[in-house]
């Protein structure tokens, strides 16, 4: 890696430059600091710095000041801290004094000079005196007091340091230290600080002021030893270490006191001490501080002596932070185990503060930090582990303070097994509970309260700094009961998130404490409509190359922008230069190690715009502005269609461009159009279609509903057509068929939602063509159906929905189809049946009818050869049947009809009929009469209309008066007469005389009545010359 800084001030100046960390990876990574304007330039190169000694104070000659760091792939190391300022020319700047070491001189000019040494026991290392030369560099670096390897101390109290301590010593070493008391007297260690390699370095304290010398013990590793008192005046201190690992090393402080006493029992870590009186005899008390209790020793200590020595007759108190406890004073404080320092791994501590009834408890945190994501504390509202949760801690996000409902809560603090931190400091109160109104809520962690009355009804609401999210939208409420409607929100930093505005903050999950591991969060950041999204970074440190953020502006990861890792403030990122008006960004951290992560805010800026595309003709256009990632939406007249993008988007990037070209609206050969209303233009559309075209058209509209059609412009040469369909293809029942002008302003109205419609045009010539509108109408009505000939309706309802047409025939024709037709109320407005027909048949049975009609088939159409009809007319019993021949007409002798009085051919033949001479009525005796008309193959003649009737039977039918002869009497009762009489030159066929007779309630002549036929040769000789 590479980085490059300079510095520019004000050009009377020059620029002081002092290192307060430094670590780099010796001879690999290095700092160059250089003067002047140009970076890098290696004739001003002031010094080239590396290793893990911190550098002396560095002034540039000129207003200008450049640091290049290059490190390799290989080792990283935790990098340099300094601090620059500008100060007057002709100096070297303060190099400040070496700690435990005091400096004579207070000026820094050219020529001045400065002397350094160092406290007793400590030897100077580097120059005495240094001097402040014309190129402002001091003449030697700043000289360091260590704490030397040999030293015999004799002055009543000091502090014996592992040399280089607190950084750590050297190897190899071999250190000796005499502590001389005066005679008499005797000597006290306390070891505040202790860690050397475990068993390869070790420290031995000696007791050398008695006649035989014995040795207190040897230490080593990190344990820090007990307290030492010698029983002589003289403590010998040797410390050896190895040519291999080093550590921190050791802080000792020594006394001396007398012989009738005992030595200073100094006061506990963590608690006070009452008596400053050591003689024999005396005695000292301890007390351990709020929040600590004491662990070892005792309360009270007395000088004694004890095997002929003078001493404490017991330990001094150890004082610690407890973990868990039942805890019931009105006020305390509650401390993690191990405060002030850090707690312990594997902690699981449980405390109950319980406050008097009709009491609240309150705790407020003044310090809190623990492992985030594994160290835990959790808050209950409640005497146990099962009260209602109010919160879960970790690393530093705790609220400024807590209040339970109840006069209990309960605390759980959890540890994991691996890293720890500082931990916590709590203060616990007894709050008196309100009678009109709620406690404090509090306020959440990096968040806001709105509102700042807390009686019954008042209503809380809360919001978030910038970054965070709050866990709850709703206002908390001030009950009844005294108690807020819900527990106080928190305000997050999550994974992940859409966000829109035109400035913002990213923050890591859990910012400002450790993200958790394993995270995938993606971030999408909206800004205003056509600008850029700016990123500027004001926190920034991951785990190098295995967590990472992804900064990309078209939703893809894998070409981002940029890829961030490692502790390095990046530069400002700029993104959605090509339109998109958004940045994503994407932060992944594995299962290890973690790290602050990231504070980010987002603002956004301009971008030029692209040049007006214009309107294709024939449609319109929606959106008038033109920025970068703005859109111009395009849709043409109703009848045209879109050729192109119907949407494009002016891009971003270094030229500003529209995404596709400008569209077209076209109006083509066919077209499926799908709607309540629409358009349909013949190819071309207004300029002339062109030959040979066949285009198929379909319109769809709602079902249910019906299409009205008007052609508003038709103008097609003679031989080009337009053909319309009712339905969903051209199997549908044709509408119409149209040339030249003949359908304009016509209108067409399917019975469905569809129509079909086809244009065809031959290859001679060319017209304007058409414009047909369309709209839908609801399908209320069926179509007229019409009337079948000789039928009638009887029954008609309006042709609605579900209503019926009735229809019935004249009499002699049967109905063929449905008598009723229902109007559908599907998606089509039809009939449910087609129309019936009215049919003159060949033959039939009629019973039971008092009256009707026979027709030859087909009639009054000629009917057909050879045929051979029956009709039997049965009345009911005792009555008789009349016939009444209303038109005859059948070829003479070759189509005949006959009847019979009675059944079929079983009965009495009455009469048979050929030719166009009118039958007289004829009349049956029984109540069943048989009509038989049988056709040659050759001529047909318009056929017959017969009206039968039926009547009761109480006396013999009129039998009529011969034709050519005269009938006497007319009476026709059972029983009666009727003689017959032929006129002159007739011959009488049967009896002259009839008589009607009664049998089974049938009355009739017997014999049958006579006709009168023409004579014989001689009586028409007889006639011809009679006179």
């Amino acid at each position: 890696m590479c980085l490059f800084m300079s510095w520019l001030f004000n050009a009377e100046q020059v620029i002081k430059l002092s290192f307060e960390e430094f670590d780099l990876e010796r001879a690999y990574d290095t700092l160059t600091v250089g003067d002047g304007e140009k970076i890098g330039d290696a004739r001003r190169v002031l010094y080239v710095l590396t290793g893990t000694s911190v550098p002396d104070l560095i002034v540039s000659m000129s207003n200008q000041m450049w640091l290049h760091l290059q490190s390799d792939d290989t080792i990283g190391s935790q990098g340099f801290k300094a601090l620059y300022e500008e100060i007057d020319k002709g100096g070297c700047g303060d190099p400040g004094i070496p700690a435990y070491g005091k400096r004579t001189g207070d000026s820094f000019l050219h020529g001045d000079s400065l002397t350094f040494e160092c406290q007793a026991a400590f030897d100077l290392v580097g120059e005495r005196t240094i001097s402040c030369q014309q190129n402002n560099q001091w003449s030697g670096n700043k000289p360091s007091c260590v704490f030397s390897c040999f030293f015999n101390f004799t002055t009543p109290s000091g502090v014996i340091l592992s040399p280089n301590y607190p950084e750590e010593y050297g190897n190899n070493m071999n250190c000796v230290w005499l502590i001389i008391a005066e005679p008499g007297n005797r000597i006290h260690l306390i070891f505040s600080d202790f860690e050397v390699e475990s068993q390869f370095d070790y420290l031995i304290v000696k007791d050398e002021g008695m006649p035989e010398p014995t040795t207190f013990g040897t230490f080593s590793g990190k344990d820090v030893p007990s307290q030492i008192a010698s029983n002589g005046h003289i403590m010998r201190l040797e410390f050896q270490s190895d040519h291999s690992n080093t550590a921190r090393g050791f802080n000792i402080t020594y006394t001396t006191f007398g012989q009738n006493e005992c030595h200073d029992p100094g006061i506990p870590v963590n608690g006070q001490r009452f008596g400053e009186h050591f003689l024999l005899g005396s005695s000292v008390l301890f007390t351990c501080d709020e929040g600590f209790i004491k662990t070892h020793g005792s309360d009270a200590v007395t000088c004694v002596i004890q095997d002929g020595n003078v001493v404490w007759n017991a330990a001094v108190p150890r004082c610690e932070a407890p973990c868990g406890g039942h805890l019931t004073a009105p006020v305390g404080v509650l401390l993690s185990p191990g405060w002030p320092g850090f707690y312990k791994d594997s902690l699981n501590c449980e405390w109950v503060i319980e406050a008097r009834k009709d009491h609240a408890v309150k705790i407020t945190f003044d310090r809190f930090q623990t492992e985030v994501n594994y160290d835990t504390l959790e808050v209950r509202d409640g005497p146990s582990n099962s009260s209602p949760l109010i919160g879960e801690y970790q690393g530093t996000q705790a609220p400024r303070f807590l209040i339970s409902t109840s006069n209990y809560m309960y605390l759980l603090f959890t540890t994991d097994n691996s890293r720890s931190s500082v931990g916590f400091q709590i203060r616990y109160e007894s709050i008196m509970m309100e009678t009109d109104s709620c406690l404090d809520p509090g306020i959440p962690v990096n968040g806001k309260r709105h509102g700042n009355s807390f009686a019954i009804g008042s209503r809380v609401t809360f919001s978030c700094d910038q970054g965070y999210t709050l866990s709850d939208e709703e206002p908390i409420v001030c009950e009844r009961n005294h108690q807020w409607n819900h527990a106080l929100p928190s305000c997050d930093a999550l994974c992940g998130g859409y966000i829109f505005g035109k400035s913002g903050s990213i923050l890591s999950p859990g910012f400002p404490d450790f993200y958790p591991n394993s995270l995938n969060c993606t971030w999408t950041i909206e800004v205003s409509h056509g600008k850029g999204v700016q990123l500027v970074f004001h926190t920034f440190h991951l785990e190098d190359s295995h967590d990472y953020l992804l900064i990309t502006e078209d939703g893809s990861f894998t070409d981002p922008v940029a890829r961030l890792t490692g502790s390095v403030l990046p530069p400002s990122i700029k993104a959605g230069l090509f339109g998109n008006f958004s940045a994503q960004l994407r932060f992944v951290s594995d299962f290890s190690m973690s790290y602050e992560g990231f504070n980010i805010t987002f603002s956004e800026y301009d971008l030029e715009p692209c040049e007006d595309p214009g309107v294709p003709a024939y449609s319109r256009r929606v959106g008038f502005q033109f920025g970068v990632s703005d859109s111009l939406v395009f849709s043409c007249f109703s009848g045209y269609r879109l050729e192109g993008e119907h949407k494009i988007t002016c891009l971003g990037g270094g030229r500003r461009v529209w995404s596709a070209p400008l569209p077209r609206c076209v109006a083509e050969c066919g077209a499926t159009s799908v709607g309540i209303e629409g358009v349909l233009l013949s190819p071309n559309y207004p300029a002339n279609y062109a030959n040979n075209h066949e285009c198929i058209y379909r319109i769809e509209t709602e079902r249910g509903k019906g299409i009205r059609m008007v052609a508003t412009d038709f103008q097609l040469l003679e031989g080009d057509y337009l053909k319309i369909y009712d339905g969903s293809d051209s199997s549908s029942r044709l509408l119409g068929n149209f040339s030249r002008r003949e359908m304009t302003n016509t209108v067409i109205n399917s019975t469905s939602n569809h129509l079909w419609i086809e244009f065809n045009s031959n290859g001679t010539g060319m017209d304007k063509g058409f414009r047909l509108t369309y709209s839908s109408f609801d399908l209320v009505k069926c179509e007229e159906p019409g009337t079948p000939n000789y039928g009638y309706k009887i029954e008609d309802n309006g042709h609605f929905a579900n209503t019926q047409v009735v229809y019935s025939c004249n009499p002699g024709y049967t109905l063929h189809g449905s008598s009723s037709l229902t109007c559908l109320s599907g998606d089509r407005r039809v009939w449910d049946m087609p129309l019936p027909s009215c049919v003159a048949e060949c033959g039939g049975h009629i019973k039971e009818a008092t009256s009707g009609r026979i027709l030859s088939p087909g009639y009054p159409a000629p009917y057909d050869n050879n045929l051979h009809c029956t009709w039997s007319i049965e009345a009911d019993v005792g009555k008789t049947i009349s016939l009444h021949f209303i038109v005859f007409d059948t070829e003479v002798d070759h189509d005949i009809l006959k009847v019979w009085d009675g059944q079929g051919e079983s009965g009495i033949l009455v009469k048979e009929w050929s030719g166009s001479l009118l039958p007289e009525d004829t009349h049956s005796t029984f109540n069943v009469l048989t009509l038989q008309f049988d056709s040659d193959y050759f001529i047909s003649k318009s056929g017959f209309s017969i009206q039968f009737s039926t009547t009761t039977a109480t006396t013999c039918n009129d039998p009529g008066t011969p034709q050519n002869g005269t009938r006497y009497g007319d009476s026709r009762e059972p029983g009666d007469s009727i003689t017959f009489q032929c006129d002159p030159g007739y011959q009488m066929e049967g009896d002259a005389i009839i008589t009607c007779v009664e049998n089974d309630n049938r009355f009739f002549w017997q014999p049958d009545p006579p006709t009168c036929i023409g004579g014989y040769l001689d009586s028409l000789r007889l006639l011809a010359l009679y006179p």
